[in-house]
């Protein structure tokens, strides 16, 4: 046991990072390649590069650049004691891999999570299922040495596809009278050998959905949606609240009244209400759901910011900081943010949770960020249909979920600890 407490969370991290490297160290190269060509491409021919250029893309050599950065940030010393020297538990553990699928999705699962195999073939597989991957004989395309036809033979192979004609996947097959004898698309299917380039066994580690979806990609990839949604609502959150409760602190009764009035009126009533009334009037897609939820968690943290301030200017050390000539700029980040950013982080560590439930909440009701991003919620929701068919779609999501939300939890405790020592 206190060999294990010797192992702390930049060891973590530093496991999963080389787990990654060791299984991904050719795809990892090919970007490297890929980067050099769009670097390459911006002085030669930038109008062919940007014609190009998609999100995948961009995702992709982003993953190569965070692949690179985080032996760098281990490596100092400063940064990793001060972050990352914490022993492991399973709650750092698990927010480590969620902060690991948000910045890396495509390094972890190499399939698209809109990507749909033979429906009925392929569909409801339950998790652990092995399947075969049948992959067509094509023509080679002529070969060129140009810059441009070198960097889309890269794209092809780093990026991934939402469809490809050149792949079949089933369940079983059987060699007979030279072809391959499957089932596909409802029916026998016969290929001759000739047409076959290679077929190889893949696992279905989580199952597949409905539709013969990975349920595996799209749980990393839904995570990149929930995180990326709770930290910009937060933001949101954040700003509203330090604002707000900053102004009604001034002194002003009149604003004083009016704030805590309206903090009071939102607080009287659950917020779920009121965004599914915002989304359902004006539409849901990403930018309205972050919107929405940053601009209904607000008001606990304009609570805090302005009992905090109030208190701070009945201080002695602030009293004199006025007296010296200090301006509102420099009382503001010398005397306030210093004493009010512990309450905060604290509250922004649970007020990230809350988000993410709250949009899976929607996702759940359909309100959430639309069918374009796959979304826990969503696959929630789309579980219970087929609880008795396929359990593991509401399951395994619903479960990814609860840890998440327990996992934050805990560590908006383990915070709270740190900075109030005498809370047991």
């Amino acid at each position: 046991m206190k060999k294990f407490n010797k192992i702390k969370l930049w060891h973590f991290v530093l496991f999963v990072w080389v787990i990654l490297l060791i299984f991904r160290f050719d795809l990892l190269i090919q970007t490297a390649e890929l980067f050099w060509l769009t670097v390459i491409l911006i002085f030669k021919d930038f109008d062919f590069l940007y014609s190009h250029i998609s999100f995948q893309l961009i995702d992709s050599l982003f993953a190569l650049a965070v692949m690179l950065l985080i032996p760098s940030l281990l490596l100092s010393s400063k940064f990793r004691n001060k972050f990352l020297r914490a022993e492991i538990n399973f709650s750092r553990c698990f927010i480590v891999l969620l902060v690991y699928s948000f910045f890396v999705p495509t390094l972890i699962t190499r399939e698209h999570p809109d990507y749909q195999k033979n429906i009925s073939e392929i569909k409801l597989l339950s998790p652990l299922s092995n399947i075969y991957q049948i992959q067509l004989s094509t023509k080679d395309s002529p070969t060129s040495d140009s810059i441009e036809e070198k960097f889309l033979l890269l794209k092809e192979k780093i990026l991934l596809k939402e469809f490809d004609d050149n792949k079949i996947f089933v369940r079983s097959y059987s060699l007979k009278q030279n072809s391959y004898h499957f089932n596909s698309d409802g029916g026998s299917t016969d290929l001759s050998i000739d047409k076959v380039k290679s077929i190889k066994s893949e696992l279905v580690l989580l199952g597949t959905d409905e539709f013969g979806r990975d349920i595996f990609s799209r749980l990393i990839f839904g995570a990149r949606i929930s995180i990326f949604i709770g930290m910009m609502a937060v933001v949101i959150s954040l700003l509203l609240g330090l604002i707000l409760g900053y102004i009604a602190s001034t002194g002003n009764v009149i604003i004083n009244t009016v704030l805590n009035r309206l903090t009071d009126l939102f607080l009287s009533f659950p917020s779920i209400f009121l965004v599914i009334l915002v989304l359902a009037l004006f539409g849901n897609n990403l930018l309205s759901v972050i919107v929405v939820l940053g601009f209904s968690g607000w008001m606990s943290l304009y609570k805090i910011v302005s009992s905090e301030v109030a208190s701070v200017k009945q201080k002695d050390f602030f009293i004199t900081a006025q007296k010296i000539g200090l301006s509102d700029s420099e009382l503001l980040v010398k005397e306030i943010i210093p004493v009010i950013i512990i309450p905060v982080t604290v509250n922004l560590v649970f007020q990230f949770s809350n988000v993410i439930l709250a949009e899976s909440s929607l996702s759940f009701l359909g309100l959430g960020s639309g069918s374009e991003y796959p979304s826990w919620g969503a696959m929630i929701e789309k579980g219970q249909e087929y609880i008795y068919e396929a359990w593991w779609m509401i399951f395994i999501p619903g479960i990814v979920l609860v840890l998440t939300l327990l996992s934050f939890h805990n560590i908006a405790k383990e915070v709270n600890k740190f900075f109030n020592p005498k809370i047991s």
